[in-house]
C-alpha cells in the first residue's frame, strides 16, 4: 500500500511538473504588419528590378516624346531610379522580391477593392474606376476585420479609395445655392468658380458613405481620403474617422508617416500587435507641385520634372527608413511584416492636355504601356515582403503572384484561417523556404483597354478627360510564360495609327522572352491560344454586367468568337 502511494505521489510531482513547464513556455508573439502602398509606382521606376536594364530598353515611343516635349536625360533618369530609393531596396534585399507580381486591375480602385479583399473584383461587376466608386466595398469582405479579430489594433491612413463619396454634402451646397442635385461638380469650375470652390473646402471630394467608412470595416482608426488623389499640400480631402479636417497642413507623405507612426506606438504601449494600413498619394497623378527642397536637394540634374519627381519618391523612402527606426527603437523591428507595393503600372508620359507631365521613364520598362491599359506595363507591378523573424532566406521570387494574396498571406501569418473562396492565396510557404512553388496556376484579367493615363494619349484623338469612354475593352489571362489578351474593336477615327479603325483581336506573347510584347505568336501556337482563352471563359462564365461601365463593352467580352 506505502508502494502505491509513493507511486501516486510520484506521479502527482510529475504531472505538476509538467503543467508547470507547460506554463513557462512562452507565448508566440503575432507578428505586426505594416503594409506600404504607393499610387502608380511603376516596375522599372524602382530601381531594384532594373540591374540588367539600359536606355536602349526604354520604350521608344515614350523616348520620342520626352526628347521632343522634356529633354530630361535618359540615363539620369535610368540612376535616380536606383539611387531614389536606399532603405527600400535594403528591405527588399533582405526579404523576398517578387518579379512576376500582377494587380488586379490596370486602375486604382478596382485594383484596391481586389487587393483588400482577396477577391478579383470583376466578380462583383466592377471592371472601371466609375464601377468601383459608385458600388464601393461590401460589408465583410475587407480582411482587415479578420485580423482585427484575432486581436490587432488597426489603423487605415491614406487613399481609400473603394467608397461611394457622401453625396450628401454636396445636395446640401447644391440645395443652397438652389441647383438641381444632379448638377456635375466638375462643370461649375468654369461657370461658378466659387461655388466650385466651396465645395472642394467642404470635403466632399474625400468623403465617404457612413456604411463604407474604414471604421466599420476592420479599423479603429482612419486618417485619409476617399478620393484618387489627395495632392501634396493643402488638401482639402482629409478626414480623421469621421470627420473632416479642413485644410491639410504640411507635406502629406511626411504626415501620413507620422501618423502612422503614432498608431504604431499607441499600439506597442497597450502590447497590443498592430496592422496598419499606409496608403501614400505619392506618386499619383502628374507631381509638377515641389517637393520638399529636404528631398529635392539629393537630385541634381538639368531637369526639375525629373528631379522633383523622384524627390517624392525619395521622401517616401526617407519616411519608411523613419517607420524602421522607429521599430528598432522598440524593439518590434523584427517582429514586423513590411509589405510593399504599387496599386497599377505607372501613370507615364510626355505632356498631355497641357498641364499634366505624368511620371518619367524608366516608366514600366522593361514592358510595353502604362497605367489604364492591359499592356504589361498597366498591371505588373513592383512587390517585396520583409520580416526578419519569418523570412530567413532572403531571394528573387519568380513565381506567379497577385496583390490579391497580400492580406491571404498576413491572415496565415498571424494565424487566422484563410478563406478558401479567396481569388488571393497566402504566400507564407514562399517566405517560410527557399524552394520555388507555384502560388497560381494563372491569373486573368478584364477591363478597359485605355491609353488616357501616359504617354499613348499621344497617339489618341481624344483627350486625357474623355480617352477611356471611346477605348475598346479587354480581356487577359497569363499562364506559364505567356499573356492572352483579347481587345475589342476599335472605332475608326480614335487612333492615329489606326484611323480606319479594326476589328477584334486576340493575341499571345511570350512574355519571358519578349516582355515589350511586340510579336504576337498566337498563329503559331493554337493549341496555347485554345488553353487559355477555355480558361477565360469558365472564369467569366458568371461575371456580372458592370456597374456603370458602358454594357455594350461588357457583351464584346462575352463573346467567345474573335
Amino acid at each position: 500500500m506505502k508502494h502505491f502511494f509513493r507511486i501516486l505521489v510520484s506521479l502527482s510531482a510529475l504531472f505538476t511538473l509538467s503543467n508547470c513547464n507547460k506554463k513557462e513556455q512562452p507565448k508566440v508573439q503575432q507578428p505586426n504588419v505594416l503594409f506600404v502602398l504607393m499610387d502608380d509606382l511603376g516596375y522599372g521606376q524602382f530601381g531594384i528590378y532594373n540591374d540588367t536594364i539600359t536606355t536602349a530598353d526604354f520604350n521608344p515611343f515614350f523616348v520620342s516624346l520626352v526628347d521632343s516635349l522634356q529633354g530630361y536625360s535618359l540615363e539620369k533618369s535610368l540612376e535616380y531610379s536606383k539611387t531614389a530609393i536606399p532603405t527600400l531596396t535594403k528591405l527588399a534585399k533582405e526579404g523576398v522580391t517578387f518579379t512576376n507580381a500582377y494587380t488586379s486591375s490596370n486602375v486604382c480602385s478596382p485594383s484596391r477593392l481586389g487587393m483588400i479583399t482577396g477577391i478579383l473584383q470583376n466578380r462583383w461587376g466592377i471592371y472601371t474606376n466609375d464601377d468601383s466608386e459608385q458600388s464601393g466595398i461590401r460589408k465583410g469582405t475587407h480582411l482587415a476585420e479578420k485580423i482585427k479579430a484575432s486581436g490587432y489594433r488597426t489603423a487605415h491612413i491614406g487613399k481609400w479609395h473603394i467608397g461611394q463619396r457622401n453625396d450628401q454634402i454636396l445636395h446640401k451646397i447644391l440645395t443652397k445655392h438652389q441647383l438641381a442635385k444632379d448638377t456635375n461638380f466638375y462643370l461649375l469650375k468654369p461657370t461658378h468658380p466659387e461655388l466650385f470652390n466651396e465645395i472642394r473646402e467642404s470635403g466632399y471630394l474625400g468623403s465617404v458613405v457612413e456604411s463604407q467608412n474604414p471604421l466599420n470595416h476592420g479599423f479603429d482608426y482612419y486618417y485619409g481620403y476617399n478620393h484618387w488623389a489627395s495632392q501634396y499640400y493643402n488638401s482639402y480631402n482629409i478626414w480623421e474617422n469621421r470627420t473632416h479636417l479642413g485644410k491639410q497642413a504640411g507635406y502629406n507623405t511626411d504626415v501620413f508617416t507620422e501618423k502612422a507612426i503614432e498608431k504604431i506606438d499607441e499600439s506597442l504601449q497597450e502590447n497590443k500587435p498592430f496592422y496598419v494600413q499606409l496608403h501614400y498619394h505619392a506618386v499619383h497623378d502628374s507631381v509638377e507641385l515641389k517637393a520638399p527642397d529636404k528631398y529635392l536637394e539629393k537630385f541634381n540634374s538639368d531637369s526639375f520634372e525629373l528631379n522633383n519627381f523622384y524627390a517624392h519618391l525619395y521622401a517616401v523612402d526617407k519616411n519608411i527608413e523613419k517607420i524602421v527606426d522607429f521599430l528598432k527603437a522598440k524593439e518590434a523591428y523584427k517582429n514586423t511584416i513590411i509589405v510593399f507595393t504599387s496599386d497599377n503600372g505607372a501613370m507615364s508620359g510626355g505632356s498631355y492636355d497641357g498641364h499634366k507631365s505624368g511620371s518619367p521613364l524608366p516608366g514600366n520598362t522593361p514592358f510595353s504601356g502604362h497605367k489604364g491599359n492591359y499592356y504589361l506595363g498597366g498591371f505588373r507591378v513592383p512587390f517585396f515582403i520583409h520580416w526578419p523573424n519569418g523570412i530567413k532566406q532572403q531571394k528573387l521570387s519568380n513565381t506567379l503572384v497577385s496583390t490579391m494574396d497580400i492580406l491571404p498571406t498576413v491572415l496565415d501569418a498571424v494565424g487566422t484561417k484563410v478563406p478558401d473562396s479567396l481569388d488571393g492565396k497566402s504566400l507564407l510557404s514562399l517566405l517560410n523556404n527557399q524552394k520555388e512553388e507555384k502560388i497560381h496556376d494563372y491569373l486573368l484579367w478584364s477591363g478597359v483597354h485605355a491609353t488616357k493615363w501616359g504617354y499613348l494619349i499621344a497617339n489618341s484623338t481624344k483627350t486625357h478627360a474623355d480617352e477611356d469612354q471611346f477605348a475598346p475593352p479587354a480581356w487577359v489571362v497569363i499562364k506559364d510564360n505567356y499573356l492572352l489578351r483579347f481587345t475589342g474593336k476599335i472605332e475608326a477615327g480614335l487612333y492615329y495609327d489606326q484611323m480606319a479603325g479594326r476589328a477584334p483581336v486576340l493575341e499571345l506573347f511570350d512574355i519571358k522572352n519578349d516582355p515589350s510584347e511586340t510579336k504576337d505568336i498566337s498563329k503559331d501556337h493554337p493549341d496555347k491560344v485554345k488553353e487559355m482563352k477555355a480558361i477565360y471563359f469558365k472564369e467569366s462564365k458568371n461575371f456580372p454586367r458592370p456597374i456603370h461601365w458602358e454594357e455594350s463593352n461588357w457583351h464584346e467580352l462575352k463573346k467567345e468568337k474573335v
